[in-house]
């Protein structure tokens, strides 16, 4: 009779913990970790020598459209494999008539999910470190 006592009473314990516990469970994220959002909306990168872009990493959501700033650079951005944007791939590019002209892309497509789209750029001639664009923002 004593061991169904104790049986109860761990249960009862049990029970009464749980919802206290999940309300707690309820506040973290899973894992400990922060979830990341990005807002939409059209983006603005500035050509930087040597670095290529800043910021480094661009989000872009459905039908936003990205402008490059050239900051008295010439450069040239072509993307070897997938293609973010609406309409046929095309090289973005400025040369020295037009070094302060932003070149504005096409809008984004839909991607579905979080897809990286690497680009190669030259800044003045140079290559620049492998910037991204990742499409597919706003989930």
């Amino acid at each position: 009779m004593h061991a169904s006592q104790v049986r109860h009473g761990s249960i009862l314990l049990f029970v009464s913990s749980l919802p206290l516990f999940l309300a707690a469970c309820a506040r973290q994220p899973f894992g400990g970790r922060k979830a990341e959002s990005f807002v939409c909306g059209d983006q603005t990168v500035g050509i930087v020598p040597g670095d290529g872009t800043t910021p480094k990493d661009v989000y872009l959501c459905p039908g936003d459209t990205l402008t490059w700033l050239p900051n008295g650079n010439t450069f040239t951005v072509t993307f070897p494999k997938k293609y973010p944007f609406e309409g046929p791939k095309r090289t973005f590019a400025n040369d020295s008539q037009t070094l302060n002209a932003p070149v504005k892309s096409p809008p984004a497509i839909y991607a579905g999910s979080l897809v990286v789209y690497h680009y190669d750029m030259t800044v003045n001639g140079q290559p620049a470190t492998d910037p991204q664009i990742v499409g597919g923002g706003g989930h």
